[in-house]
């Protein structure tokens, strides 16, 4: 309990003497403020998209039985899913969803086989083929 008391005492201390007063600053008024949402000028080349469409063009993997699976288009952490399929891996198809404009990298996961997929253009494309590791190949 002391300990708790202590360091919320040094808490307090820190917060309180981090507080300064912030001089005011002279400023001129905008009189070009608009009144109403209709005077806003916005550049020409202004998009108000928070979203982007992305075609994922999937290629099937063919196999000696049928693999079917839950395709799964998620972000990195995999706490927001953009799309998700019951799919054979010998299917090849087209995935399209909307993703928010700030996510570069998407997770593709499908079974076991998991791919983090760099997203530099609206198309981008996946294959099931996982690349081979140095043990591996020896």
């Amino acid at each position: 309990m002391k300990n708790l008391k202590l360091i919320a005492g040094v808490a307090l201390l820190v917060a309180a003497s981090s507080c300064t007063k912030v001089k005011d600053v002279e400023s001129t008024p905008n009189t070009n403020k608009p009144s109403n949402f209709k005077e806003i000028k916005v550049a020409d080349n202004f998009t108000w998209n928070t979203t982007n469409n992305i075609s994922l063009n999937v290629q099937g993997f063919e196999s000696i039985s049928p693999i079917r699976n839950t395709f799964i288009v998620s972000s990195e952490d995999q706490k927001e899913i953009y799309f998700a399929s019951n799919t054979l891996m010998s299917e090849s198809f087209k995935a399209d969803f909307d993703l928010p404009i700030h996510v570069k990298k998407i997770k593709v996961n499908f079974g076991t086989i998991s791919k983090v997929i760099d997203v530099n253009s609206k198309t981008i494309t996946f294959d099931y083929l996982m690349p081979a590791t140095a043990e591996e190949i020896q």
